[in-house]
C-alpha cells in the first residue's frame, strides 16, 4: 500500500492509538540547531564537498528533509521527481533525503538505482541519521519535513504535497498544508494481542480466537510461529482484507496464494475486492472489510493450527467457501531446455545471496527462486510461477538480473539451459466461492485478475 511503508519504534505502552508526530518539533516552532553527519553527495556554499552540515548553513533557503528507506517503493518513485525539483528551484531550496540505514547499504542501492534508470540523481543523502530522526518522529515513509529560511517549521507533509506548485508557494510566503499525523498504537507481537492493553483496549473485540474489526494504529501484518515442543503457538493477522486471511490459512507454512493463484468466483465481489489504492484502500478496510485475527493454540494442536484457522474463517463466514482446487491454468513455467547438468550441486558450504539485483545460491534449492519470485519480485505477475523441471537435487546459480524483469531473468538463466515459458500447466489455486452459489464447473476462469492489494 502507497504511504503504508511502515517504519517501527518501540513505544511505551498505551492502549490507543497517538500522533507519533506530535512528541517532535511542532508546525510554526523554531528548529534547534543540531550538526547533520553522515552527509554524502552534499557542496557547501563554496563549492568544495562536505560531510557535516549545521540546519542554521541553510539559512534563507527552503530546507525539505526527505524521510526514507531503500525498502519503501513510493519513497524510491520520489528519487526522480526530486531530482526534478531541486534542478528547478536551484539554491532556493535543498533536499536532504534523510535514512536511518548505513551508507553501506544506502549507498551501493542509488547507484544499482542510478544504472537502473541510466540516470545520475544530484540528491544529497544522510546515512545513518539519529539527530534528525528524534526532532522529527514518524512511522509511515515517506515522511517530509518543510523548514523555511528563517529556521522555521512549517509543515509535516505525505509525499503528494511535494511538487513544484506548493513549493512556489512556499517560497514566497507561508502556505498552510494538511499535517501528515503518524498513529500508532504499542503493539509487541510477542504477546497476546488486546490482553493488558496490548494493541488496543479491546472494545472491538468480535469472536476469541479471536476476530476483531480494523484497528487504527496498527501496520498490516502477517505472522506465525514455527512448531516448538511444549511451546504455545501463534497465528497473528493484523488489519487484512478477507481474501488475504483465507490466503494464509490455506497457504499454511508450505504455500503462497498471490493474486495469480487467487480465482474470486463470488456474485458480489464488494467485501472481497477493493480496486482502488492508498487512503481510498484504507477507509475500505475501515469500513468493515479489514480484519484483526489471532489464534493460540497449545503445542500438542500445533501441526493442526491452520486447519483450524480455516474452520474459524468457515464458522465466521459461512456465506463464502475457500477451496484449493487443482485446475491447469496459463503459468510462467521453468523448464529445462537440454538434457545437461549445469545445476547440480557439490555438497558445497551453502550459500545466499538474495536481492533485486541478483539470486546466488549454493547447495540450495532450485524452488527457492520460484518462491522468491511468487512471493516478492514478480508478485504483480500476471500468471503464476512454478517450477516444472522435475530437478529434485540441490543445485548452485547466480543470476546477475533485476528479479522483476522476466526478459533479464530467462537471459541469465540461459547458462542454465532453463527458460520460463508460457503453458496451460496443473497447479493449486485458491478459490473462492460462494457457499451456497450454483456454479457452473465448466466455466473458465482466467487468473491474475483480482484486485485487492498488499
Amino acid at each position: 500500500m502507497a504511504l503504508l511503508c511502515l517504519n517501527f519504534k518501540t513505544m511505551a505502552q498505551e492502549n490507543k492509538a497517538v500522533d507519533v508526530t506530535a512528541k517532535g518539533i511542532q508546525i510554526g516552532q523554531k528548529v534547534p540547531e543540531v550538526t547533520i553527519t553522515g552527509l554524502h553527495n552534499y557542496k557547501d556554499k563554496n563549492g568544495k564537498s562536505a560531510t557535516t552540515v549545521k540546519l542554521s548553513d541553510f539559512k534563507g533557503k527552503l530546507l525539505i528533509l526527505d524521510f526514507w528507506a531503500t525498502w519503501c517503493s513510493p519513497c524510491i518513485a520520489m528519487i526522480p521527481k526530486m531530482d526534478s525539483l531541486q534542478k528547478q528551484f536551484g539554491d532556493k531550496i535543498q533536499f536532504l533525503s534523510v535514512t536511518y540505514q548505513t551508507e553501506n547499504e544506502v549507498l551501493p542501492f542509488l547507484e544499482k538505482f542510478e544504472k537502473q534508470q541510466k540516470r545520475h540523481f544530484d540528491l544529497s543523502v544522510v546515512t545513518s541519521s539519529k539527530a534528525l530522526h528524534q526532532l522529527f518522529p514518524h512511522i509511515t515513509l515517506p515522511h517530509y519535513v518543510w523548514i523555511d529560511g528563517n529556521g522555521i517549521l512549517r509543515a509535516i507533509t505525505e509525499y503528494k504535497e511535494v511538487n513544484a506548485v506548493n513549493i512556489s508557494k512556499s517560497i514566497a510566503s507561508s502556505i498552510e498544508f494538511v499535517q501528515k499525523k503518524d498513529m500508532k498504537i504499542a503493539y509487541d507481537n510477542k504477546k497476546p494481542f488486546l490482553i493488558d492493553g496490548n494493541g488496543g483496549d479491546g472494545k472491538n473485540l468480535i469472536y476469541h480466537s479471536l476476530l476483531t474489526d480494523f484497528t487504527e494504529g496498527l501496520g498490516p501484518e502477517y505472522n506465525y510461529t514455527p512448531i516448538q515442543e511444549n511451546v504455545l503457538r501463534s497465528i497473528s493477522a493484523k488489519n487484512l482484507n478477507l481474501i488475504q486471511l483465507f490466503r494464509y490459512a490455506n497457504g499454511g507454512d508450505r504455500n503462497y496464494f498471490a493474486n495469480n493463484k487467487t480465482i474470486v468466483a463470488v456474485k458480489d465481489k464488494a467485501k472481497l475486492e477493493f480496486k482502488g489504492k492508498g487512503i481510498h484502500y484504507l477507509n475500505w478496510l475501515k469500513d468493515h472489510n479489514g480484519y484483526c485475527y489471532e489464534l493460540i493454540v497449545p503445542s500438542t494442536m500445533s501441526k493442526n493450527i491452520f486447519q483450524l484457522m480455516r474452520d474459524d474463517l468457515d464458522k465466521l463466514f459461512p456465506q463464502y467457501k475457500a477451496r484449493i482446487e487443482k485446475m491447469k491454468v496459463k503459468c510462467l513455467v521453468l523448464r529445462r531446455t537440454s538434457d545437461i547438468d549445469k545445476l547440480s550441486s557439490n555438497g558445497e558450504m551453502p550459500v545466499r545471496e538474495i536481492s533485486g539485483f541478483r539470486f546466488k545460491i549454493i547447495n540450495g534449492s532450485l524452488n527457492s527462486l520460484i518462491t522468491r519470485l511468487n512471493v516478492l519480485y514478480m508478485q504483480n505477475s500476471q500468471y503464476p510461477i512454478v517450477n516444472g523441471t522435475g530437478y529434485a537435487g540441490n543445485v548452485n546459480m547466480d543470476l546477475k538480473a533485476r528479479l522483476s524483469n522476466l526478459s533479464e531473468v530467462n537471459s541469465e538463466l540461459k547458462k542454465y539451459d532453463l527458460q520460463f515459458v508460457e503453458e496451460d500447466y496443473e497447479t493449486e489455486m485458491l478459490v473462492i466461492r460462494d457457499n451456497f452459489a450454483q456454479i457452473d464447473e465448466k466455466q473458465e476462469f482466467k487468473t491474475g485478475n483480482t484486485s485487492y492489494h498488499e
